[in-house]
């Protein structure tokens, strides 16, 4: 039976119907509310957004939904809730396919809110970006076959095409290389991506230029190489953000397993009967086990949805507290940082990490605080204990 399980999730997930925060549900009604507070769903939902000029801007989102409402308020800023401007439109017919939603602003900086309805499925979104016409990144154009990139990553072989409205050259860094999973939050091991070194290859392309994606691995698209900042675009396995091979499935087990326990798992002839050994020694109860694998690796998904950025989102430090922790009560969003915050449990207090966003990074202040919350989460996971 739990060889069944452990397949079926070989074969990929189907679609994850879990509720991000807990704050946001179906009653929440369809107008913007002033806290800087983002509330995300239980379907995927991929959004850009790219300058035009210093008047204009376009969001574009891409949606896991045939039909749905987009609506969008831009404030001078997150403190001075002025509305630069603010559009409601009714998408039909552009499932997982990008959709442009265009708006004038000339302010250099705006905070803008997100929110998103599939009316028919009772599904909602919502979400915040602070936009900055500064940060030439966010003038660059990325398209392929004639279609806005929405999504951090692209299937192998695929052509893009790089526009930027004042460059005359773009740059493309290659990166063939497997990044780490983040470090425990009580360490002092955070991993900061510098662009600078360990890449493969930097091509030089015309603006409105083409590139052939040949090969796995992070694409960081740049205008300047002397910047850290850049567009990140991976080539992952073809059902990213799904885990599809056992040796995945023990991959993404790093966070709970010891070291010992990992290697001789990543090492073993089959990972297939590794991982489903480790698996049933978390619970004598199949029904149990099954509860538990499911949830772990619909965390995995969930954290490769939205977190992905240089590397798989479940190894950036959010979606490292993600997987483990669950969702947060709450999460406070400014131009500098993230706060998520996590109630008491009978087994230990309340938790508040925080995130500090660094040139398109979300970085975990890491803190010797955080062990005995860690220590607890994760001795659940291994004794199969899952926590409402």
């Amino acid at each position: 039976m739990l060889k069944r399980i452990l397949s079926h999730y070989l074969l990929g997930f189907s679609t994850i119907l879990v509720l991000f925060l807990i704050s946001c549900s179906s009653t929440v009604p369809h107008r913007f509310k002033v806290e800087p507070v983002i509330y995300k769903t239980d379907f995927a939902v991929y959004h850009r957004l790219v300058h035009v000029g210093q008047d204009s801007s376009i969001l574009y989102v891409d949606v896991e939904s045939n039909d749905y409402n987009l609506s969008i308020i831009a404030y001078a800023s997150i403190e001075k809730k002025i509305i630069l401007s603010e559009q409601v439109k009714s998408i039909q017919n552009k499932k997982n396919e990008s959709y442009g939603l265009r708006f004038k602003i000339r302010n250099p900086s705006y905070y803008l809110e997100i929110e998103i309805e599939d009316e028919e499925n009772n599904r909602f979104f919502r979400d915040a970006l602070m936009a900055d016409k500064l940060n030439e990144i966010e003038h660059l154009h990325i398209s392929s076959l004639g279609k806005a990139i929405v999504k951090p990553y692209l299937p192998i072989l695929s052509e893009i095409n790089i526009q930027h409205p004042t460059k005359e050259k773009l740059w493309v860094k290659y990166f063939d290389k497997e990044f780490k999973p983040a470090a425990p939050p009580f360490t002092d091991k955070g991993y900061r991506f510098n662009p600078k070194k360990e890449y493969t290859a930097a091509i030089e392309i015309p603006n409105n230029g083409t590139i052939r994606l040949e090969g796995k691995g992070l694409y960081f698209i740049q205008t300047d190489t002397s910047s850290n900042r850049g567009f990140y675009l991976n080539v992952f396995d073809k059902k990213y953000p799904k885990i599809i091979s056992s040796r995945q499935m023990v991959q993404a087990t790093r966070f709970i397993t010891k070291l010992d326990e990992y290697k001789a798992m990543i090492n073993a002839n089959s990972t297939k009967e590794s991982i489903e050994k480790f698996w049933l020694a978390r619970s004598s109860d199949e029904d149990d086990a099954k509860k538990l694998i499911k949830e772990y690796y619909t965390r995995i998904q969930i954290s490769n949805r939205d977190f992905t950025t240089y590397k798989e989102g479940w190894k950036t430090d959010r979606g490292m507290i993600y997987i483990i922790f669950g969702k947060p009560e709450s999460i406070l969003k400014t131009k500098e940082k993230e706060i998520w915050v996590y109630d008491a449990t009978s087994k230990r207090g309340s938790v508040r990490f925080e995130f500090k966003k660094i040139v398109g990074q979300v970085l975990l202040i890491r803190s010797d605080y955080f062990k005995r919350p860690w220590d607890v989460e994760v001795y659940e996971w291994r004794k199969g204990i899952l926590n409402d």
